[in-house]
């Protein structure tokens, strides 16, 4: 008599199992993309093109193309456009397809963000000066601008020159009327 054992997949078996908008090749790509980021060290999320995503969930890359247009629109991931070609893929929560954030956590994810680019450029290392919570009145006007923080953010990483330096932000917080 053999005994059956239960095989549990990473943890992920309930999340799939609510996933029931989704098709098969979304729902192991969307496992594909959050194993990604979880071993991501990127605070914008995975970068990866749909030649080396396609050869790991076994689609051709048109179909991953239009699978990521999918769990975009459904609100499972975010992506961030870099320069023409790249982009950055972050997943969401796992257990819920959106989450709805305060506008104070909206404003405290744009500033840690654009800290971030300030950061990565060296050009910012003799005279660093971090954005912090006297830039918050400016972001909050540009959130609402641009009518939430994820909008903010793909602005952001289309225009990244403007946020990698702290004088040329300030510009673009004056030029558009938030500071």
């Amino acid at each position: 008599m053999t005994q059956e054992k239960e095989i549990h997949f990473t943890g992920y078996e309930h999340q799939i199992s609510t996933w029931s908008d989704l098709n098969p090749a979304e729902r192991f790509t969307l496992l594909i993309l959050q194993q990604l980021a979880e071993v991501s060290k990127d605070p914008r999320g995975t970068y990866i093109t749909n030649e080396r995503l396609a050869s790991m969930v076994g689609l051709h890359p048109n179909r991953i193309s239009s699978t990521i247009t999918k769990l975009k629109k459904k609100g499972y991931i975010t992506v961030q456009r870099v320069g023409a070609t790249g982009r950055y893929i972050k997943t969401r929560d796992y257990n819920h397809k959106s989450t709805t954030y305060t506008v104070a956590e909206q404003i405290k994810g744009i500033i840690k963000y654009v800290n971030t680019l300030l950061d990565s450029n060296p050009q910012n290392r003799d005279e660093i000066e971090e954005v912090n919570d006297t830039y918050s009145k400016a972001f909050s006007k540009a959130i609402n601008f641009y009518k939430g923080s994820d909008n903010l953010k793909e602005y952001i990483n289309n225009h990244v020159d403007t946020f990698n330096d702290i004088d040329t932000l300030d510009d673009w917080l004056e030029d558009k009327g938030f500071k």
